[in-house]
């Protein structure tokens, strides 16, 4: 397994959070929850073309994860923001723990990154899935962001 250091940077980021059944396919899910909100935000006036990215940490117990979209609009909200989404100028930081998976057909080796954050005396806050689709093979990047102990 190859973990390396990876700079995670997007402007204009808007996100939803949606909760998840577990008893179905993360994956699957996150694209159709990430192709409503992408109709949504194109229908707002807003155009998107980045990669589907979501947020969340696969040792918590909860089914609730962070969708994201970088925005080629800059926002200006104006008074308290009273939607379901939320507003980021800049989502920007470098991690020591990014991990490119390619094969689909084995699953993401979440306890093998969480060891190696854990044995640098680190611990795992969240993770941003970045799920790149490369001529229909599906690459998953993972951006890990941690906090020394």
């Amino acid at each position: 397994m190859k973990i390396k250091t990876r700079q995670f940077s997007l402007n204009n980021v808007i996100g939803c959070n949606a909760t998840l059944d577990s008893n179905k396919d993360i994956f699957n899910q996150v694209a159709e929850v990430s192709t409503k909100f992408k109709e949504v935000l194109i229908q707002n006036g807003y155009y998107t073309d980045t990669p589907i990215i979501f947020e969340n940490n696969p040792f918590e117990e909860s089914n609730e994860i962070t969708i994201l979209m970088a925005v080629g609009n800059k926002l200006n909200i104006i008074g308290e923001n009273k939607s379901q989404f939320f507003y980021k100028e800049k989502l920007d930081f470098t991690t020591n723990y990014f991990y490119r998976h390619y094969d689909q057909e084995e699953t993401i080796p979440y306890d093998e990154i969480k060891k190696i954050i854990e044995n640098d005396s680190c611990i795992l806050l969240t993770i941003y899935h970045v799920i790149l689709d490369l001529d229909s093979d599906i690459v998953v990047d993972l951006y890990c962001e941690v906090n020394k102990l």
